[in-house]
């Protein structure tokens, strides 16, 4: 079988009371399916395309989880008194856009965060030096926090499209068994 082309799919306002109607418009390698075949097929490939963006934004969601454990475990660190020449604490499941593994605090705060505050601070930080590192530190963790609060918010959106899809994909399935109609006879 070969690829299939539908350009719209939309509802039939005409249909009989108590009846729905699909219309499939500029439809295209769908020759020998069953109606409820077509729709099903098409169903399972925008649930395929939805099931893909579903497993992107977990993806960014670990590395948002990552990359917020990385910044509390460095924030223990600057609190503890360690230097900013120190190595930095950085899990192994947060995977940095630098190329060196194992480098300083203030490499990672600058670098790895955009957190300019850090290049200025001594490699022994003042009480006050601890204090602002802790403000920029805690500011991109509230910055990290929210953007994953955002990629639950569509994640749920996306499962709540896939399960309306199948939903809808099963029924139109049901309906046209039901009846028996299919594309060569009703058509």
């Amino acid at each position: 079988m070969g690829t299939i082309e539908i350009q719209e799919i939309g509802t039939n306002r005409y249909a009989p009371e108590g009846a729905n109607a699909v219309c499939l418009y500029g439809v295209e390698g769908a020759d020998g399916l069953t109606l409820g075949q077509l729709v099903a097929a098409v169903c399972i490939r925008r649930c395929t395309h939805l099931e893909a963006r579903s497993v992107e934004r977990m993806n960014k969601m670990t590395q948002t989880n990552a990359y917020m454990q990385a910044l509390s475990n460095v924030c223990a660190q600057v609190l503890a008194g360690a230097k900013m020449t120190d190595v930095a604490n950085v899990p192994d499941s947060y995977e940095m856009r630098i190329a060196a593994r194992g480098c300083n605090i203030r490499k990672f705060l600058a670098d790895e965060c955009q957190m300019s505050v850090a290049i200025g601070i001594s490699d022994q930080p003042t009480y006050q030096g601890i204090m602002n590192l802790a403000g920029a530190i805690k500011a991109g963790m509230d910055k990290a926090n929210t953007a994953s609060q955002q990629d639950i918010i569509e994640l749920q959106s996306l499962v709540n499209w896939r399960d309306t899809t199948y939903n809808m994909s099963s029924t139109i399935v049901a309906r046209y068994s039901s009846c028996g109609m299919n594309t060569a006879e009703k058509l």
